[in-house]
């Protein structure tokens, strides 16, 4: 469910905390990095798709998730901006004359931005300090992953590594059958599944199965000053 690299190829947004994004002007084009997208008909495909994206998802019930969305798109462009400043430096695997390694870069923002579950992702607490977090995939694909920070060993499960193991039931409700905290299947008769219904600032969980013998059910608050990429190596 983690990626290794920080996401390094990216399009030129303006700054975040401004109200809307536009792709690149490439007849304005400046620096190495702009000049590789603006050379490549697929990479200003995604640029603009990714711009667009952005806009919808600020714009969304009424701005209310807006703040996770700038910080979240702030922080994809940091690692953009290493790229070009530290020229592939240990931390990233692309270099900016390796074409489909920016492309590649480029599409999984497009799928992550773009998936039907990324209004809904993001970093969720429940009062008890469990954690979730949800992850959006291409399409409507997502994973969840619940944790007990001050218990991270011992209580960590995240949806399965299998197929179908996440799925929407109809527009309110998502499934998420789980695994342990790698995604591999839990014990035989475990049968952990839980069904998340998503709002703008909460998430709902109803939990069928003994899930290694927790309790996971509950009202989950959204935390819109954290963002995923916060967790990408905690929890790995």
């Amino acid at each position: 469910m983690k990626r290794v690299c920080m996401v390094l190829g990216t399009l030129l947004l303006v700054a975040a905390s401004a109200a809307s994004a536009r792709p690149i002007d490439c007849s304005k084009a400046t620096g190495r990095l702009e000049s590789e997208i603006c050379a490549d008909p697929v990479m200003l495909d995604y640029d603009r798709r990714i711009a667009t994206a952005y806009d919808r998802a600020l714009a969304i019930w009424d701005g209310a998730i807006a703040p996770y969305v700038r910080r979240d798109q702030q922080q994809w462009l940091t690692g953009f901006q290493t790229i070009e400043r530290l020229e592939a430096a240990v931390e990233t695997e692309c270099v900016l004359t390796d074409r489909e390694c920016l492309r590649a870069e480029l599409r999984r923002r497009v799928d992550d931005i773009e998936s039907g579950a990324y209004v809904h992702s993001g970093i969720y607490r429940a009062p008890s300090g469990l954690k979730l977090l949800l992850h959006p995939g291409h399409a409507n694909g997502y994973a969840v992953r619940i944790y007990d920070p001050v218990r991270t060993a011992q209580v960590n499960i995240s949806t399965a590594d299998a197929e179908r193991a996440a799925l929407w039931e109809g527009p309110q409700a998502m499934v998420s059958t789980m695994g342990d905290a790698n995604g591999l299947p839990l014990p035989v008769g475990d049968g952990c599944s839980l069904r998340l219904f998503p709002e703008p600032l909460a998430i709902r969980v109803v939990q069928a199965g003994a899930c290694q013998g927790h309790d996971f059910g509950g009202a989950y608050s959204r935390l819109l000053d954290e963002t995923l990429q916060s967790y990408e190596l905690e929890l790995r």
